[in-house]
């Protein structure tokens, strides 16, 4: 892609439709996570079979998944960012003014409407790219892989300074925005916990980008092939593992083990989900099949406000928070999803930015941007 000043939002024509298609696949995995493990469900012991085994199923394809491939594709579009910046500081500054944007949507859906929001982690997390942006291949490999470590060492040290960890909030009876406002305190009390993971994937989305790695293996079949089965059986080996730990008691790092085996599952799957999508985007007709999840896509950010603008009023309405089960909250999920497999597409034939990706632009750049519909892509 040719250098050009970053003073301006992304034109259609200059977007890469495996991207969208990548994007548009995650934001419906983070909608079935929401409603299955987000909204509150019955005891366990009420589930029947179905509902016992959808939520297994679901965990095993889903938990996590789709959030790696978010993190990922976030450090991978920092470098496109810098590719398309004339200069260092250009792209720095509206890099900047990006994430702040990004955090004060975040902030204002956390607040409001979903208390496992990700956009504000992951706009303040974002800002720890700049200073890597010139940093060698081995260093950002280098870094990822002491940020998985951190969690542990943070809750190492907390233990031994003998100050009690966080505990979730149980706030009975209170009001909702109350209520999502003790739950964004305790999201960033446990942030190194959890933000030292999206770090990683920032940092490895990153030098994927840099060296153009996911362009290089959608060029080839064989090399996706691989990579799918591979990603099937790292992803199911590591999953096992974890239950095996899960089960020990006296491993020595015990715990360390277990959450690198839930991360190493994690990113096995969304591999494998990637090369998958990857594949058949290499065929014409899988392209025009996909149409709908790059437009899911391309409009990310207002489909993922979207899911709590619909959801949390219709649980408020009808009372029910902490009623699902796997199989109706499955249900609901898969309803939202078509909603916007029907709207993502109808929406741009006359507009070329969701609602919320124009305002994103619009506090980034300090301009409105133009909404006239356009619907080019360039090649992964």
């Amino acid at each position: 892609m040719p250098h050009q000043p970053a003073a301006q939002p992304i034109r259609p024509e200059e977007r890469i439709l495996a991207l969208d298609v990548l994007r548009g696949f995650a934001m419906v995995g983070v909608l079935v996570a929401y409603c299955m493990w987000n909204l509150g469900t019955t005891p366990p012991e009420a589930y029947t079979n179905a509902d016992k085994l959808l939520d297994a199923v679901a965990s095993f394809a889903v938990d996590g998944k789709m959030y790696t491939i978010l993190a990922f594709l976030f450090g991978l579009g920092f470098s496109i960012q810098l590719g398309r910046a004339g200069d260092d500081a250009t792209a720095v500054h509206y890099y900047r003014r990006r994430l702040a944007a990004l955090a004060a949507i975040g902030l204002a859906h956390a607040l409001l409407l979903r208390n496992g929001d990700i956009l504000l982690p992951y706009a303040l997390t974002g800002f720890l790219l700049i200073p890597f942006r010139h940093a060698r291949d081995g260093v950002l490999i280098g870094a990822a892989a002491i940020a998985l470590l951190i969690p542990d060492l943070v809750r190492f040290l907390w233990e031994a300074s003998a100050i009690p960890l966080p505990e979730r909030p149980e706030p009975a009876n209170a009001p909702y925005l109350i209520e999502n406002a003790v739950w964004v305190r305790y999201w960033f009390e446990i942030a190194p916990f959890t933000w030292p993971n999206n770090l990683a994937l920032f940092l490895l989305g990153f030098f994927a980008g840099r060296r153009a790695l996911l362009t290089k293996v959608a060029q080839n079949s064989r090399m996706l092939f691989s990579l799918l089965i591979g990603g099937v059986i790292a992803g199911s080996a590591f999953y096992l593992l974890r239950l095996h730990l899960l089960a020990s008691t006296d491993l020595p790092l015990r715990r360390t083990f277990i959450g690198l085996a839930f991360t190493f599952h994690c990113w096995g799957l969304a591999s494998a989900y990637v090369a998958g999508l990857l594949l058949l985007l290499r065929a014409s007709s899988g392209a025009r099949r996909l149409t709908p999840l790059a437009a899911i896509g391309r409009l990310a950010l207002t489909n993922y406000l979207l899911q709590a603008v619909i959801i949390v009023p219709l649980c408020l309405l009808f009372g029910w928070f902490d009623r699902f089960t796997p199989t109706t909250a499955f249900l609901l999920a898969a309803a939202i999803a078509l909603f916007q497999l029907l709207f993502s597409p109808l929406w741009l034939q006359r507009f070329q930015y969701g609602p919320a990706e124009w305002l994103w632009r619009w506090l980034t750049y300090g301009r409105a941007p133009p909404l006239r519909a356009k619907s080019d892509y360039a090649p992964v």
